[in-house]
C-alpha cells in the first residue's frame, strides 16, 4: 500500500477522531483538579494517548505535563511535537467553539488549526507510514505538550524527565513551505497606580492574543459620556459605576495588525476627557506609545533586518488589583537581534512615563540556515508533494522548535490560506487536513531513514 491509499483508507476515521478531541475545551487552568495544567488539558492528553495505544503505538504520560506515543526500534529517534492546549475563546463566533462542527470544507473549533488538527495529522501520518509497510530505521515519537499557549513548561519538564531527545524532527505548528527562523519572544508586565478618575482599567484575556473587549469603570458624569460617542465605544451604567467599554477585533500577536486593539481603542477614548493626572498619564501613554499596528516606533525600538522583518508589538492584557494597572506587552523581535538591542530602551521608556517594570522574560529567537540537512529534507518533502517552491521562511510566531534541538515548523498552513489561529471561527479545511497528512507521512518516513 502507498502512504496516500495509507492516508485515504484512515482519513474518515482520522476526522472523526479530531471532532472528538476539539470537543474538550483544554485552556489552561493551573491546579484545577491537582493537574498541573487544567482538567481539559489532561483529557486531551489522555484523549490522544489512549488513541495511540489502540494504534499499536508506545503510550508514556509524563505526570499529566507532557506525554507521547513511540514506534520502533531503532537506536535514534525522530519526533513531531505540538500542543493540545488552546487560547480562550474569546467573542465573535458563529460556531460553537467547541462544537467541532462541519460545515462545507471545513471544521470549526478553536484549535482546529492550533494545534490538535495539525497534531491529529501528525499521529494517523504515523499511522500510514505503519499501515504502508514503510521502512524506519529510527523510532519516530509524537510528542503532546499542554502549555504551549502560556509558556512551555510542558517541554520543560519533557527535558528535565531526561527524556531522549531526537536528531531530527519538525514541530506542525507554523507554516508551509516551511520555517527555519522564529522571532525571540518577549513577555513583559509593566504597573501603574490608579488616580481618582479611572476606578478599573481591564482587557484582553491572552498575552499573544490582540484583546477585542476592554472596559474602565470611571467617575464622570454619564451624559458627559454619552455625547462623546466614538466607534467600538459603548457606555453604560451597572452598580459597579459608569462603565466605558470598547469593542476591537481579535488577532494572533505576531499579526496584530489584522485585528483592532481593543485596550488601546478605550485609552485613546478616555485620554481625551477630564481625568486627574494619573488617570490621563496612564491612558495617554497607553494610547501614545501603542497605537494600532505598531512596530515600536513610539517605544524607540522598531527593529529589523532583512531576514524577518520587522519588530512586533502587541498590547495584549490590563489588569486591575490593589489600586494598581498591570499591562503586558507581547514583543516579536526579529531573529538578529537580542535583549540587549532593546530591553533597557523600553524599561527605560516605560519609567519615564511612570510604569514600573513587573516582570520580563524573552525566549531567543531561532534561526537555521537553509542549507541544513533537516531543511533540505523537509523542503524536498514538500515539493515533491506539492509541486511548489519550497523555500524556508521565518514566521513572528513562536513554536516547540525553541524548545529543543533539530527541530523546525512544518506547516500547516498552505500559502494563501487565510491566518485563523486565536481568531473567532478558526477551523481547519478538510482538504487540507488530509494533504498535511500525506507531508508528514512522507517526511516521517524521510527523517527516519535520513
Amino acid at each position: 500500500m502507498e502512504l496516500k491509499e495509507a492516508v485515504q483508507a484512515n482519513f474518515a476515521k482520522q476526522v472523526e477522531s479530531l471532532q472528538g478531541l476539539l470537543k474538550i475545551r483544554s485552556v489552561e487552568c493551573i491546579g484545577e483538579n491537582r493537574t498541573p495544567f487544567g482538567q481539559g488539558t489532561k483529557d486531551c492528553l489522555d484523549y490522544c494517548l489512549n488513541l495511540g495505544k489502540e494504534m499499536g503505538f508506545k503510550a508514556v504520560n509524563l505526570h499529566d505535563r507532557c506525554g507521547y506515543l513511540e514506534y520502533g526500534d531503532g537506536e535514534e529517534m525522530i519526533a513531531v511535537l505540538g500542543h493540545l492546549d488552546v487560547v480562550p475563546e474569546g467573542t465573535g463566533w458563529i460556531h460553537d467553539p467547541y462544537g467541532a462542527e462541519i460545515d462545507g470544507d471545513r471544521l470549526y473549533a478553536r484549535g482546529a488549526i492550533d494545534d490538535k488538527g495539525p497534531m491529529m495529522a501528525a499521529l494517523y501520518a504515523l499511522k500510514a507510514a505503519v499501515d504502508a509497510g514503510a521502512e524506519l530505521k529510527r523510532r519516530v515519537r509524537i510528542i503532546f505538550g499542554l502549555n504551549e499557549e502560556t509558556g512551555c513548561a510542558c517541554m520543560q519538564h519533557y527535558v528535565n524527565c531526561g527524556e531522549e531527545q531526537p536528531v531530527l524532527g519538525f514541530t506542525p505548528d507554523g507554516d508551509f513551505p516551511l520555517i527555519n527562523g522564529e522571532k525571540g519572544i518577549c513577555a513583559a508586565y509593566y504597573t501603574f497606580p490608579l488616580g481618582t478618575s479611572i476606578k478599573r482599567f481591564t482587557g484582553g484575556t491572552a498575552l499573544n492574543m490582540v484583546p477585542a473587549m476592554a472596559e474602565a469603570v470611571v467617575d464622570l458624569p454619564l451624559e458627559a459620556l454619552k455625547t462623546k460617542a466614538a466607534e467600538g465605544i459603548s457606555v453604560s451604567e451597572t452598580d459597579e459605576g459608569i462603565v466605558v467599554s470598547a469593542q476591537g477585533q481579535s488577532a494572533h500577536g505576531s499579526t496584530p495588525e489584522k485585528g483592532v486593539n481593543a485596550i488601546v481603542r478605550l485609552a485613546a477614548f478616555l485620554k481625551d476627557l477630564e481625568l486627574d493626572a494619573a488617570s490621563k498619564q496612564l491612558v495617554e501613554s497607553i494610547a501614545n506609545l501603542y497605537p494600532q499596528g505598531t512596530i515600536g516606533e513610539k517605544l524607540g525600538i522598531a527593529l529589523h533586518d532583512d531576514v524577518s522583518g520587522n519588530m512586533v508589538v502587541n498590547l495584549g492584557t490590563a489588569e486591575t488589583q490593589d489600586g494598581l494597572v498591570t499591562i503586558g506587552v507581547n514583543l516579536r523581535v526579529p531573529v538578529t537581534f537580542g535583549e540587549k538591542d532593546f530591553h533597557r530602551k523600553l524599561t527605560t521608556l516605560m519609567g519615564s512615563q511612570g510604569f514600573y517594570e513587573k516582570t520580563f522574560h524573552f525566549t531567543p529567537p531561532l534561526y537555521i540556515p537553509a542549507d541544513a540537512p533537516l531543511i533540505q529534507i523537509l523542503r524536498k518533502v514538500y515539493e515533491q508533494e506539492t509541486g511548489l517552491d519550497g523555500t524556508p521562511e521565518c514566521i513572528g510566531r513562536g513554536t516547540y522548535a525553541k524548545t529543543m534541538p533539530n527541530i523546525v515548523a512544518f506547516g500547516p498552513i498552505f500559502p494563501g490560506e487565510p491566518c485563523v489561529e486565536h481568531e473567532p471561527e478558526e477551523f481547519i479545511s478538510l482538504t487540507s487536513f488530509r494533504k498535511m497528512t500525506e507531508i508528514y507521512a512522507k517526511a516521517i518516513v524521510e527523517l527516519a531513514n535520513a
